[in-house]
């Protein structure tokens, strides 16, 4: 079974932060940065750009969640004991 937590609020309170330390703090865990998609240069926010950030957001999301090889199985590693895998998804605001 996998966990989804969306995390969201406003610029600078410490979103990343927080994601990047429970990624550290709980196993077979994923942090998802939604701020990579933004990662562009020039930076320009328009109605395509918008949407191509957040098709590509729910793209990897969807990939990641549908992913076998995160999936536990009875031959999987010890990198793999957890029975669950956690998924932090930081998006914007």
């Amino acid at each position: 079974m996998k966990t989804l937590y969306l995390v969201g609020g406003a610029m600078g309170v410490g979103k990343t932060t927080v994601c990047r330390r429970l990624k550290v703090l709980l196993p077979n865990s994923v942090f998802l940065d939604g701020d990579w998609c933004w990662d562009m240069h020039p930076f320009q926010i328009t109605e395509e750009t918008k949407a191509m950030v957040l098709d590509n957001i729910c793209h990897l999301l969807y990939n990641f969640l549908g992913c076998s090889a995160f999936q536990i199985s009875s031959s999987a590693g010890s990198c793999m004991s957890s029975p669950s895998w956690t998924v932090f998804l930081r998006g914007w605001t």
